[in-house]
């Protein structure tokens, strides 16, 4: 089938039901009596269409490098009708990414998204893992993790198909960070068997590289909600900056909370709180955007990057304090 077919039905009724009845399912999923074949083969299948949804030009985050590269989009300047986002854009799509940018208080810089390739590579290895000739113990884990692995591909997948400009309007902005969150929910199933797993056959690596995943969707729910409040026109600054310092102050929070368990989640969440950091003080130091930015924005990104900088500190203590007790 075409890619068009595909594109036809994303819809965003359609996404939102799919992922209602992943996140509603889920927890009544029982793969206890399922063949190991069949469980391994799901796997591989819920992996390879994460791979290829995010493969899918056309997102919001991919338009913005295709700008910059090509010179249609300064960064460094706010949003202005007459600059497309990218060339050949319909209208109502333009500058929806430069928008989110220049008035979201939770905008991590470039660096941080290197976080992907160390994610990915890690859950290939997860799923090659599977077939390889290792102890039982993983025969004993697969019935428990497999659910909660197919839903956070499935739902990583939808938040894929919803993150385009063609839901920056009305309630389907918030869909993208639906189907983000829902992803963040799912791998928390695989985080807590993780936590609670007794046998001493499981590899340490095994759970590394969804622990990083369940960390790094955590933040970037939180920005993905700080992008779609940023991207409505009428919200005012005083929400933005509201929602922004709430954001940073959760996503400390769960770090804090889980780094004593979780030490490598902990770090993930300190690696995106420093590139949210990173992103304001290149925020401040933007003549252009500061020009344009009310009072109350540029209080708000000097208090973020405070509370950024502190959160992400705070969660490197606490992931490093349980290896020196």
């Amino acid at each position: 089938m075409s890619l068009r077919f595909f594109s036809g039905l994303n819809s965003p009724p359609l996404v939102v039901a799919a992922g209602a009845a992943i996140v509603v399912g889920l927890p009544a999923l029982e793969f206890s009596t399922v063949s190991l074949a069949v469980l391994k083969g799901a796997n591989v299948l819920a992996f390879l269409t994460n791979v290829a949804a995010v493969s899918v030009p056309g997102r919001l985050d991919g338009l913005q490098d295709q700008a910059m590269r090509s010179g249609d989009l300064n960064p460094s300047k706010p949003a202005s009708s007459s600059t497309p986002l990218v060339n050949n854009q319909p209208p109502h799509q333009e500058n929806i990414y430069s928008t989110i940018r220049t008035r979201t208080l939770l905008n991590p810089s470039g660096w941080a998204f290197a976080i992907w390739g160390p994610i990915y590579l890690g859950e290939a290895t997860f799923v090659a893992a599977q077939f390889l000739s290792l102890p039982h113990g993983l025969d004993f884990i697969l019935p428990q993790i497999t659910a909660p692995f197919v839903a956070f591909n499935l739902m990583q997948s939808l938040w894929c198909a919803s993150f385009r400009p063609s839901y920056s309007e009305g309630w389907n902005k918030w869909v993208s960070v639906a189907m983000l969150g829902g992803t963040a929910y799912s791998l928390s199933f695989i985080e807590a068997i993780a936590m609670t797993t007794s046998t001493p056959l499981v590899p340490w690596w095994y759970f590394l590289p969804l622990t990083v995943h369940f960390g790094w969707t955590t933040a970037a729910t939180l920005v993905n909600l700080n992008g779609s409040v940023a991207m409505e026109p009428s919200t005012s600054d005083a929400t933005i900056v509201a929602v922004g310092h709430a954001s940073a102050l959760t996503a400390t929070a769960l770090g804090l909370a889980l780094a004593p368990s979780a030490p490598a989640y902990g770090l993930t969440v300190a690696w995106a709180l420093a590139a949210c950091a990173d992103g304001m003080a290149k925020r401040l130091n933007e003549r252009a955007s500061q020009q344009n930015q009310s009072e109350s924005l540029k209080t708000g990104a000097k208090v973020q990057r405070i509370l950024c900088w502190a959160g992400s500190a705070l969660c490197v203590g606490a992931s490093i304090v349980p290896f020196l007790v």
